[in-house]
């Protein structure tokens, strides 16, 4: 799993800081959206800039994540983290840690409070994966 991460962190690496943002937009674009009754506090990121629902299920040991974001950055940034884990083994990703993220490289494009809002949604998919 973290050398999924890092091989996927290898790939954007080679966009320049606006490239990487326009992936993200692009990301965002391409990401459907969320039915409004999930659209709840319960599911609800906090210290994110924009607002952020993450919902996910466990299959057969695997996780399924869906979500929404009513900003581009949040939601490119979000699908590119779900994306590396949707249909992965909870056993999997409950070993990760915020800092298994790193190598991806988009932390430091990210406004200091888009850098938290990041961090919450990693510990958010984590969480969800060992309910």
């Amino acid at each position: 799993m973290k050398d999924l991460i890092i091989k996927k962190g290898e790939q954007i690496s080679i966009l320049e800081s606006e490239d990487r943002l326009q992936y993200l937009i692009d990301l965002a674009k391409e990401a459907g959206s969320l039915d409004e009754q999930y659209k709840i506090d319960q599911n609800k990121i906090f210290g994110c800039a924009s607002n952020l629902w993450v919902v996910g299920k466990k299959e057969s040991g695997k996780m399924y994540y869906s979500f929404d974001a009513d900003a581009f950055i949040t939601k490119g940034t979000t699908k590119f983290v779900v994306d590396l884990l949707n249909n992965q083994m909870a056993s999997e990703i409950i070993l990760l840690s915020k800092d298994d993220f790193k190598p991806l490289g988009i932390m430091e494009l990210l406004t200091a409070q888009r850098q938290n809002g990041l961090g919450n949604l990693i510990e958010r998919l984590i969480n969800l994966a060992r309910n």
